[in-house]
């Protein structure tokens, strides 16, 4: 029985590795993979993406929803192809999380690098095989990373802009959490466009349910504190772990989170183990101070990620921001902003 299922899946990866082409499925619909496409796609450091979480260590620790990078790729793609992004853009949506490491909120302390995974894509893709499938478009793996400034509907034009990251992003990771359902998201897409090199919605009620979305994801998952706190113990979890050599940095890279979890989860290192126990109960892990009191140990401050979308009008031809549209709006977005910029004030119990 167990020869035959180990024909069953080789029989599946060789049919998946020589198919002309692949339907795979987004949150936005499905996607049919072709020729370059499908060859990156097939790329075993894009398959690699199927094995990192969205939100990293939580995932596994707390009990918290896993999303995978590539479904997150995957949609980006989508969202590209659907909206008139050539094959080289295309490509690039599909390749944008390629350079992600394990647990990759940690990476920046870990190395010690802000912006650590973008500052190292291009180095990440020369060590792959993409080369050669691009080679026939004479495009080198620097004119495929997502900072390429051609890439319109990649890049937002301002912070505070859609693009298709941030659009997967937010849809994906809401509707994961069931703060939105999937009928909620085919609204939204439906009335979603690009118009004069923007991301813009058509219809405000859309464009109010997803700039709220953005800013309730920024405040209550990614920047809350117990969010904050465990990617900080994980932080010096990994750099202990590659400190005593149990695991590398070259597998912070490469490797899966479930590769590097099961080293951690088998090192005997008391530190190690003391550090997990409290990353899977944060709430035992630190305190939040009050102005005035005491002297935090960090001060982490969230990233802002809200989004102020623009609302296109389709017979006056002329955009407008939400806020500029919906006060009570403006006013949150603006203190959500402020909430971020302030941090919390941070006093550990880990040592």
């Amino acid at each position: 029985m167990k020869k035959y299922s180990v024909f069953i899946w080789t029989f599946i990866i060789c049919t998946q590795l020589f198919a002309s082409n692949l339907e795979v499925k987004t949150i936005f619909g499905s996607l049919t993979l072709e020729n370059e496409l499908l060859k990156i796609y097939n790329l075993q450091h894009i398959q690699r993406l199927k094995s990192l979480d969205q939100t990293g260590s939580p995932a596994y620790w707390n009990g918290t929803p896993k999303i995978s990078r590539l479904d997150n790729g995957l949609a980006m793609l989508w969202l590209v192809q659907k909206f008139g992004g050539d094959l080289q853009e295309q490509i690039s949506a599909l390749t944008c999380d390629i350079s992600q490491t394990v647990f990759s909120q940690t990476a920046d302390v870990v190395f010690g690098k802000a912006n650590y995974q973008e500052s190292i894509r291009e180095w990440f893709l020369h060590q792959t095989t993409i080369h050669e499938i691009i080679s026939g478009h004479d495009w080198a793996e620097k004119d495929i990373i997502s900072t390429n400034p051609k890439f319109k509907r990649l890049l937002p034009q301002s912070p505070d802009d859609m693009c298709a990251r941030n659009i997967a992003y937010i849809l994906n990771t809401s509707l994961i959490f069931k703060m939105i359902t999937e009928n909620d998201v085919q609204f939204i897409i439906s009335k979603l466009r690009f118009e004069e090199d923007k991301w813009c919605f058509i219809n405000k009620k859309a464009a109010k349910k997803f700039a709220s979305l953005s800013l309730a994801l920024t405040k209550g998952l990614l920047g809350s504190s117990d969010m904050l706190v465990i990617y900080h113990i994980t932080s010096r979890t990994l750099k202990r772990a590659i400190q005593l050599q149990r695991i590398t940095e070259n597998e912070v890279h490469f490797g899966t989170d479930k590769q590097i979890l099961d080293k951690l989860n088998a090192c005997d290192d008391r530190e190690i183990t003391r550090l997990i126990a409290k990353a899977k109960i944060p709430k035992t892990a630190y305190r939040v101070l009050k102005d005035g009191e005491g002297t935090p140990d960090f001060v982490p401050k969230p990233t802002f990620s809200g989004i102020d979308p623009w609302i296109y009008n389709k017979f006056s031809k002329k955009f407008k921001r939400l806020s500029e549209t919906d006060g009570k709006f403006k006013k949150q977005f603006f203190k959500v902003k402020e909430f971020c910029a302030k941090g919390y004030k941070i006093q550990l119990n880990i040592d």
